[in-house]
């Protein structure tokens, strides 16, 4: 169960939670036409539930083609670990992600303001990092956010970058140099585009 909320006068903190997910060769996810429409609602109803909890589903992402371990990958936001481990366990008992495998999995706690106002963009890459980056809220076209993951995970941290086009995340990166500080979590790295569950369908079959 979610955690009670505490007014402690501490300023919240939002912590970052990311999974990803591929399909498995012997348990394919299988719906036929009757079976999408209430999936999908499935879906939709689930991630209205943990959102009332005060867990926000960041957005679901297409990552297929971009490795060969991943095919979605979702990203929550909260003020409590234990409600994003919640959101997630009761994402996963959905049909359309209970027949996956979770690959990848990072939680963090989000160090430089998140932009609450500022909607998802078009793309995310994702990336374990050994230290803390340098360009972090980067203005213009990439969005960028770090998270400290130190003692927790694999990386002690796990970067994001948003952008409208996956060809502006790469320049990025490039110009900035950020493919250099990489951790073995994830292979250093995993891109996808924004989808809505409707779409997770054809993503999956």
């Amino acid at each position: 169960m979610p955690s009670e909320a505490l007014d402690s006068g501490v300023p919240e903190r939002t912590f970052s939670l990311f999974a990803a997910f591929r399909v498995s060769s012997s348990h394919p996810v299988v719906l036929d036409g009757r079976d999408v429409p209430g999936s999908v609602r499935e879906l939709e109803d689930v991630s209205r539930e943990i959102e009332d909890e005060g867990v926000v589903v960041r957005g679901w992402y297409d990552a297929s083609g971009v490795r060969s371990d991943a095919d979605v990958l979702v990203w929550l936001q909260g003020r409590a670990p234990e409600d994003l481990q919640w959101s997630l366990r009761q994402l996963r008992r959905t049909a359309i992600l209970q027949p996956l495998i979770r690959t990848w999995s990072a939680l963090g706690l989000v160090v430089d303001a998140p932009e609450a106002a500022e909607a998802p963009k078009q793309w995310l890459a994702v990336r374990a990092a050994a230290e803390r980056p340098g360009f972090a809220n980067t203005a213009g076209a990439v969005s960028v956010q770090a998270a400290a993951s130190c003692g927790i995970g694999d990386a002690d941290w796990i970067v994001t970058h948003e952008a409208e086009a996956l060809a502006s995340i790469i320049d990025h990166l490039r110009d900035a140099g950020g493919t250099g500080a990489r951790d073995a979590a994830a292979g250093g790295g995993l891109a996808g585009r924004l989808i809505d569950p409707a779409e997770m369908i054809e993503v999956l079959q």
